[in-house]
């Protein structure tokens, strides 16, 4: 039988703060509806079904498993999270914040990069029996600031990643990742070009290259005899992007640039008491698509839960941007935002990875 798994979200924005024209107010900013279970000895299933509040629902996850590869391998075909660093694998209720981190934003979109594909995973047996572990992803990503474009070409990713046991009360995971493909023109050159009256007579490359690279550690402690009171949580991730770019000459031509790019966030988290957590977490993110255009924050926030089934966050955060960035964005170049979210679960709903 299919055990589902329900999760609403509720955000509240203040922008009193802000320069920006956004509202306040309560929204539902997603629910989610999650089937797994296993088809036969063979596969499992998992179907991950989004309604965002003011947009059509869409599959988030759809995914068949393999249970029994030699090897220690597994199989994966669907629609999945690609297995990039830490945080993009993650689905909008598990985050640690109400917010994904702005480098994340900035490279693969408002939502995850998410691959059309195939996902091999192998655990790679070795004399210490530590857990090493690489996946090796193709696929057609979904699109997105960093990858695919109107040619649908594919996109392949890789990742590796290893725990170490530091003491019995810690671990700590280091991983390494890559993903390589196509893009397609930025939207500031479409609506350059467009402004310029050169829309059908001037055609932007469709396939350009696109990398991003990236290292992430995550240091979990958690004491045996306390093991429900006190934790403590710090992951930290860097991505480098390299993109080829297209932008309009004064001259009314297109010009080609390869542009280099590095962001990265860190992430602590202090359990103080059975169902509290307070975090810390800061960015920093050079946009994709300048050399000289950046964006800096840092987000306080605080969790109460008062089962395993729900969950409340109180936050504030801060953007800041240099003139380059606010321009290539549209925004102002300072942001501060407090948040409220709500996060139920009801029904059965499976472990998150480590």
């Amino acid at each position: 039988l299919l055990n589902p798994a329900i999760s609403a979200v509720f955000q509240l924005i203040g922008s009193s703060f802000s320069h920006q024209d956004e509202a306040n107010g309560f929204e539902l900013s997603e629910a989610e509806v999650a089937f797994q279970s296993v088809v036969d000895p063979y596969a499992k299933m998992d179907l991950f079904l989004t309604f965002p509040a003011d947009e059509s629902p869409e599959v988030e996850e759809g995914t068949i498993t393999t249970q029994t590869l030699p090897y220690s391998l597994q199989l994966k075909g669907g629609r999945y999270k690609n297995a990039f660093g830490k945080w993009n694998s993650l689905h909008n209720h598990a985050f640690f914040t109400v917010e994904r981190p702005v480098v994340l934003t900035d490279y693969f979109g408002e939502e995850s990069l998410t691959t059309d594909g195939l996902s091999l995973s192998w655990l790679i047996p070795n004399p210490g029996g530590l857990y090493l572990e690489s996946t090796s992803e193709a696929g057609t990503a979904r699109e997105g600031p960093g990858f695919n474009s109107a040619e649908r070409g594919l996109t392949y990713a890789q990742r590796l990643a290893g725990v170490f046991t530091t003491s019995p009360d810690a671990t700590l995971e280091i991983g390494v990742s890559g993903v390589w493909g196509k893009t397609g023109p930025s939207e500031a050159l479409l609506d350059a070009i467009d402004e310029a009256g050169l829309a059908g007579t001037l055609e932007p490359e469709e396939q350009l290259a696109s990398r991003v690279y990236g290292w992430d550690a995550t240091y979990k402690w958690k004491p045996l005899q306390l093991n429900t009171y006190k934790s403590l949580l710090w992951q930290t991730e860097l991505l480098l992007s390299q993109k080829k770019t297209q932008e309009l000459t004064p001259a009314l031509a297109l010009s080609e640039q390869r542009v280099s790019s590095l962001g990265g966030y860190s992430y602590f988290e202090w359990q103080f008491a059975k169902r509290w957590r307070g975090g810390v977490r800061l960015d920093f993110s050079d946009l994709p698509e300048s050399e000289i255009a950046r964006q800096t924050g840092a987000a306080a926030v605080l969790r109460w839960q008062p089962s395993e089934f729900q969950e409340l966050r109180f936050q504030i955060n801060r953007i800041e941007r240099n003139d380059a960035a606010a321009a290539l964005l549209g925004r102002d170049e300072n942001d501060t935002r407090i948040f409220f979210e709500w996060i139920p679960v009801i029904g059965a709903h499976g472990a998150h990875k480590y």
